[in-house]
């Protein structure tokens, strides 16, 4: 695994019809009498056309799991195996953390540029639909396929806020050091308790970045020590946080609290060998 990125670790052209349903689901609105119900019908009807000519001339690149379409531009093109490549080897680590088999295909549609893309779609990328991710190409390229499979696991999420935010922030491969930047929260005295997690408008009034981080780093914490079994176990909305920390670690949630921040040092630091897995992960995809 890694902490700085959290790391460790013949399909046919996707149909344009996929794209197009998708399109009218997001853009589309329904129809009905009247003048304006007119309007919104050929609104809907420009988005089907644009989307046909906008994915016409895009290039494929198929990875193991991955199929990746993209603008026809030369770098994307030198670029494409390892992107499929990363995209395999974080496929394998949520597989074997989430203790299932990952899809046959997942279709990632790559963008170079994000304002035409959310002008695209009325929303913000990257985003998840079914078996298919919507990727700009200079976001994190883990959060999305984390939250694929995620959903996969469970479809309406956990019922706790930091599970959704701060899992996808561990394997996002930002490039960050959740552990480090935490740690100087604790030192400053700015962190908040492990134990208020377990109230979603609590953390939901926190910082953004800074919740995201300690989420984070917290359920990095519990995955090294104690497996996939916490995670799963907050991932089950019939579990409260308590319930889910007793049964999968026979320890309360104020131990583990306690377990996380007296760790944090060690997890930080640049030379342990979470740290020095990714960076060979890193080394491997250049």
């Amino acid at each position: 695994m890694n902490f700085k990125r959290f790391s460790t670790f013949h399909i046919s052209t996707l149909p344009s019809i996929l794209i197009c349903a998708f399109l009218i689901a997001v853009l589309a609105v329904s129809t009905g009498c009247g003048e304006k119900n007119d309007e919104k019908a050929g609104a809907a009807d420009q988005s089907k056309a644009y989307s046909r000519e906008y994915f016409a001339d895009w290039l494929k690149y198929r990875s193991q799991i991955f199929e990746l379409r993209y603008p026809p531009r030369e770098d994307l093109r030198e670029r494409a195996p390892d992107i499929g490549n990363k995209c395999d080897q974080i496929m394998a680590l949520l597989s074997q953390m989430l203790r299932m088999r990952p899809p046959e295909t997942v279709y990632m549609m790559i963008f170079d540029n994000q304002v035409e893309a959310e002008g695209l779609f009325g929303r913000q990328v990257p985003f998840v639909s079914n078996d298919t991710i919507f990727y700009e190409i200079f976001a994190p390229i883990g959060a999305p396929i984390t939250e694929l499979m995620m959903k996969r696991v469970a479809p309406e999420g956990s019922q706790y806020a930091f599970v959704n935010e701060g899992f996808p922030t561990l394997l996002d491969f930002s490039g960050e050091n959740y552990h480090e930047n935490v740690l100087q929260h604790v030192e400053n005295g700015t962190a908040f308790e492990i134990d208020s997690l377990v109230n979603n408008d609590f953390y939901l009034r926190q910082p953004y970045q800074q919740r995201r981080e300690q989420a984070a780093s917290f359920i990095g914490f519990l995955t090294k020590n104690y497996g996939s079994a916490p995670l799963l176990g907050l991932l089950k909305r019939d579990m409260s946080l308590h319930g889910a920390m007793m049964m999968s670690t026979k320890r309360s949630l104020e131990i583990l609290a306690h377990e996380w921040k007296s760790t944090l040092a060690y997890l930080a630091q640049p030379d342990s060998a979470l740290i020095k897995a990714q960076q060979r992960q890193e080394d491997d995809g250049e």
